[in-house]
């Protein structure tokens, strides 16, 4: 089991990779307008790009708060840009990992607690996406008449899914058989509730997972835009298909098996968006801008972060080893 649980990720990736090589070598004059793209256009991509990764920050530090840590913009924001570079590297977002030893070493933040706060992220975020996503498509059904049922069912059955699961009340974990297992799950599952107990808490996640989700939307009509992008009816891809097209791909994140999704999140995109008069080329040219302008970015950050972070835990060590009546200025 541990041996496919390895190899897995590796063969949905290379299946993946296949699918997407074929169709790219089938159809290399589609690609051709991304040597057009407009230099305003990327700088504008890379800044909300940059904006996102301050959000996603800020989810962190919100539910870090209910359990009295206190984050400060450098360091959620560093946080989160290592939190994605591992991403980028490692399968089944183990970029949070990452994320999770600095929490445990720098503030004693316990990884059954951790594992609550990213459930509730990814509970939030899902459903909330998932709704607007399913507002989005209703819209431009009514303004142009295109629907998909699959992609109408899906964003559904994810709403309530993830709505249902974020606010239902704890379960009974008494049948799990081993103790020291049920111990960790009881504290998941509290930790979880405490997060939700705090109305203000939920609505402010809430809050960020709208413009989280507005933030991705408003970069996915930028890349569409960056190399003039049209429907097959020959009219600029506008706001709302890309906020359905962002939502599609955000979905793919259930399925988060290979690294940032590489490969399924592309396929997924190829094959469910057609209906929005978005060719295969676009929504894999677009996909390709948006992984290219994210790693781009994160790079860009990566090293000031990654040095940031290393100087906080040599910090807190220093405090620790420090002896009795001795302090050691802890700043920023």
């Amino acid at each position: 089991m541990k041996y496919v649980r390895k190899i897995l990720p590796w063969v949905v990736f290379l299946a993946c990779v296949f699918v997407i090589y074929s169709y790219v070598r089938g159809h290399v004059s589609d690609f051709i307008s991304l040597s057009d793209m407009s230099p305003r256009y990327l700088l504008l991509i890379g800044c909300v790009y940059t904006i996102f990764l301050a959000v996603n920050g800020l989810f962190l530090k919100i539910l870090t708060a209910v359990f009295d840590i206190d984050l400060h913009f450098l360091e959620f924001f560093s946080i989160s840009v290592v939190t994605s570079f591992g991403n980028l590297l490692l399968p089944m977002r183990g970029g949070a990992g990452l994320r999770a030893v600095y929490l445990k070493s720098r503030y004693n933040f316990e990884y059954a607690y951790f594992l609550a706060s990213l459930a509730a992220t990814y509970l939030l975020v899902f459903s909330v996406n998932s709704i607007l996503g399913l507002a989005c498509l209703v819209l431009v059904y009514i303004l142009s008449g295109c629907f998909s049922p699959l992609v109408g069912a899906i964003f559904l059955l994810v709403a309530v899914l993830s709505s249902w699961t974020a606010f239902s009340p704890a379960p009974n974990l008494e049948w799990i058989p081993l103790q020291w297992v049920r111990q960790r799950a009881v504290k998941i599952v509290s930790g979880l509730d405490i997060i939700r107990k705090g109305e203000r808490t939920v609505l402010k996640l809430a809050s960020l997972g709208a413009l989280n989700y507005f933030l991705c939307s408003l970069l996915t009509w930028l890349e569409f835009g960056a190399f003039n992008a049209r429907d097959i009816q020959g009219r600029e891809i506008g706001f709302l298909q890309a906020a359905i097209f962002s939502a599609i791909g955000g979905i793919s994140g259930l399925i988060s098996i290979t690294p940032a999704a590489l490969g399924i999140k592309e396929s997924i995109l190829m094959f469910s968006t057609r209906f929005l008069g978005i060719s295969r080329s676009q929504a894999l040219t677009v996909s390709l801008i948006d992984r290219s302008a994210g790693i781009l970015v994160v790079s860009l950050f990566f090293c000031f972060a990654s040095v940031y972070i290393n100087r906080r835990l040599k910090i807190q060590n220093a405090v620790g080893l420090a002896p009795e009546g001795i302090e050691i200025t802890n700043t920023p």
